[in-house]
């Protein structure tokens, strides 16, 4: 059925025939229209729940923290004796344990990194290293530490 010959379309087309078929009014010049590279900033994605985005990053976070391992003897005497050849200068690649500080747990949760760069500094009575990578340095404990590689190549 076309609305046009409905008592209601008939109704409209009584009350509005003068303006219903004229063209789309240009707006005035203190209301220009907005160009349309602004116009689909308008409809652009927001964040509707404040934090949201920062939770589920946490969330993920907590789910890769694994427990810290224990090494064994062997493993241990390997890291210890390349530790007592590396000098300052020497270039390395680390495997070492990061513990998340925000949430401790027992046993203590955290992720293992991997750096590669410069010892800066080593010293065997604070049992830490530190490796500058060019950019940032890394305080790392000898207890923390997984893994040492003065060749950079893990086998």
């Amino acid at each position: 059925m076309d609305y046009k010959k409905t008592q209601e379309g008939r109704t409209v087309a009584a009350k509005y025939g003068d303006i219903l078929h004229l063209s789309r009014p240009e707006p005035s010049c203190r209301h220009p229209r907005m160009p349309v590279e602004n116009r689909a900033k308008i409809f652009s994605p927001f964040a509707a729940l404040r934090g949201y985005e920062e939770e589920i990053a946490e969330e993920g976070w907590k789910r890769t923290r694994v427990p810290k391992k224990l090494l064994p003897e062997e493993d241990a005497e390997h890291i210890s004796e390349i530790l007592s050849r590396i000098k300052k200068g020497s270039r390395i690649t680390a495997v070492y344990f990061k513990e998340d500080t925000l949430h401790p747990a027992t046993p203590p949760l955290g992720t293992y990194e991997t750096v590669t760069g410069t010892v800066v500094r080593i010293e065997p009575e604070f049992r830490k290293l530190r490796i500058s990578d060019g950019e940032t340095e890394t305080d790392i404990g000898f207890n923390e530490l997984g893994a040492v590689d003065l060749n950079n190549s893990f086998d």
